[in-house]
């Protein structure tokens, strides 16, 4: 009986050619099918996914946005991604960043002369006062000091509404985005991370969100309010209110940054390890305890994973690009502005009161909050987004 068991193992073992069936599924598929395969695999998973929500978020930037996003949807710049040519785009964004500190430069000029022409007067009309003319003299610094204010208060509103609509824009990115991807990390076996990734983004998106809006930004409002209040007299000494606004900015932004990015980097890593070692379980389990399908099986579901992860990496490149693209406009406009006041406190402090050039100083030192604001959730989308590509790839 035995004999006959293995005298007809061996003729369907011999047979199977002539059913077109080869013993390691894809041993005889050249790379250029399987480039193909993949390829295919990746376009009907990608006609699978809306990405609608990624598509109005790129329509939302505005000129100057677009121009660092490069030109097309976004669809058409994932697929440029996916086929290698993104690289060719690099030179037009150094273009563009160029030409916007050339324009923004331009922009601030007009604010940066009115302030030093109105420092200057008021620094004249001082000169000229008689021995007894005191009251004059204070008379003529809250003029000028109050139309330095309207100036200076107006270029920072502005710059308040374009750090909060920056920080809304960042979190609709982290709505939709971050779920595209998880999803795809969960198809492809990544549990244990989604596990842990998953309430990362709430957090993330909510409470992290609502301490940089509801908490940091007050507090750049109020350094800004006593660096004002303490330069209108030189009897009014409140600089270290200012002071004391900024160290509790300082000390809760780093608290946030250490205890998500610690939390998010140390599970983010044991889970991934855990996907790892089961997906590649599965895999050997597969191959090894299934007969004669078990290679086509796992070569089939190398194919699949392979697709997959190429569409993560790919989204989340381009994600990237888009957060990139959202961020550096203000940034470099901020950043202009608090160097051009910094600028223009030096050009003043010999020629008129030091109240002005100090209050100016005050103003631009207090700007590297907002700028701390955009870089620091541009920095945890980064890295955040940066183990979410890193994770999954099992192959």
């Amino acid at each position: 009986m035995k004999k006959l068991i293995i005298i007809l193992g061996i003729v369907f073992i011999f047979s199977l050619p002539l059913f077109g069936y080869s013993g390691v599924a894809y041993a005889d598929t050249s790379e250029e099918e399987l480039i193909d395969q993949i390829e295919e695999s990746v376009n009907g998973q990608l006609e699978d996914l809306d990405l609608s929500g990624l598509e109005s978020i790129l329509n939302n930037l505005n000129k100057e946005q677009s121009e660092m996003f490069g030109s097309g949807t976004f669809i058409e710049k994932l697929q440029s991604i996916l086929s290698g040519e993104f690289s060719d785009n690099a030179g037009s964004v150094w273009e563009a960043i160029l030409g916007l500190i050339f324009d923004e430069l331009l922009n601030f000029l007009p604010l940066i002369a009115t302030i030093i022409a109105v420092a200057i007067l008021s620094g004249m009309i001082g000169d000229l006062r008689g021995a007894n003319s005191k009251s004059i003299a204070d008379i003529t610094h809250f003029v000028c000091y109050g139309v330095i204010i309207i100036l200076v208060v107006s270029a920072c509103t502005s710059i308040l509404t374009l750090t909060s609509n920056t920080l809304q824009g960042l979190k609709n990115q982290i709505d939709v985005a971050f779920p595209i991807l998880l999803t795809i990390l969960t198809a492809i076996g990544g549990t244990s991370s989604v596990s842990v990734y998953q309430p990362a983004v709430a957090l993330f998106s909510g409470t992290i969100m609502q301490i940089f809006t509801l908490v940091l930004m007050p507090l750049f409002i109020f350094s800004l309010v006593f660096t004002v209040i303490s330069n209108l007299s030189s009897s009014v000494k409140l600089e270290k209110f200012s002071s004391f606004f900024n160290s509790l900015f300082k000390w809760i932004t780093g608290a946030v940054f250490t205890i998500f990015m610690g939390f998010l980097i140390i599970q983010g890593i044991t889970a991934g390890s855990l996907d790892t070692v089961s997906i590649r379980t599965a895999k050997y389990a597969i191959r090894s305890y299934i007969p004669i399908l078990g290679g086509y099986l796992s070569e089939g579901f190398n194919v699949i994973m392979a697709s997959s992860i190429l569409i993560k990496n790919a989204i989340g490149a381009s994600g990237l690009l888009l957060m990139f693209s959202s961020v550096i406009v203000p940034v470099v406009e901020i950043v202009l502005l608090m160097l051009c006041l910094k600028l223009t406190a030096g050009i003043l402090e010999p020629l008129t009161d030091s109240r002005i050039s100090n209050f100016i100083s005050g103003v631009a030192k207090s700007l590297i909050m907002p700028i701390v604001l955009i870089i620091g959730v541009a920095f945890m989308y980064l890295i955040f987004m940066g183990l979410i590509i890193c994770t999954g790839n099992f192959i």
